[in-house]
């Protein structure tokens, strides 16, 4: 066999260049392997984060018990009917005691009428009066306050309000971790770890 003037045959030569060269393809296999995992980490984040469709839900059929309304509510409906538009915030609230006591927050609107109405666990807590907008015909909601409980999960908001599709939107973890809102026919609603959160039902006009 050949040998140069190191001693070293050309056959040891070109083995250890094969030995170089696959170590080479190797690392840079291993590289390509790791920007495709990354590449493909990013992508899937980036999926779950953006706003989805979801058509032909198929929810368990639950038996949702409505809230019950105070006597201020009542009233309210006897005086000026089912509200046009209205928003409801569920959240606990610490006593000066340190006890834990469950909110519901409401706000009912009524455009035609000019008024606008803020309920505190069902309790009459506001008036407002508005400027009455150019309103064409109004597009009558098929919600209800009292169909939306604290704490809803998902199937039962579904079932409640009879949504078969919805839009979600996953909110920035920095802004509210764990959270998203959900879009239905003039209806939005937020989760947080499964719970809801946030009702609101928005008048239309034809």
């Amino acid at each position: 066999m050949p040998v140069n003037k190191n001693g070293n045959s050309k056959g040891e030569k070109k083995k250890r260049g094969w030995v170089i060269f696959a170590a080479g393809c190797a690392v840079l296999t291993g590289g390509i392997v790791l920007l495709l995992v990354i590449y493909l980490a990013v992508g899937w984040q980036s999926y779950q984060d953006a706003p989805k469709i979801v058509s032909e839900v198929e929810s368990d059929i639950l038996i949702t018990e409505e809230y019950d309304l105070g006597q201020d509510q009542m009233d309210a409906y006897l005086e000026y009917g089912f509200p046009e538009a209205f928003r409801i915030l569920f959240y606990d609230e610490m006593l000066p005691d340190g006890s834990i006591v469950p909110v519901r927050l409401e706000s009912w609107t009524y455009y035609s009428q000019g008024v606008e109405l803020s309920f505190l666990n069902g309790e009459k807590s506001g008036l407002e009066t508005l400027n009455k907008p150019q309103l064409g015909n109004l597009i009558l909601s098929p919600y209800y306050p009292e169909q939306f409980t604290a704490y809803m999960s998902l199937d039962e908001v579904m079932t409640a309000a009879g949504l078969d599709e919805y839009a979600v939107v996953p909110l920035e973890k920095d802004y509210l971790e764990g959270s998203e809102v959900y879009y239905g026919p003039q209806l939005s609603f937020g989760m947080k770890d499964g719970e809801l959160r946030m009702v609101e039902v928005m008048g239309l006009t034809e």
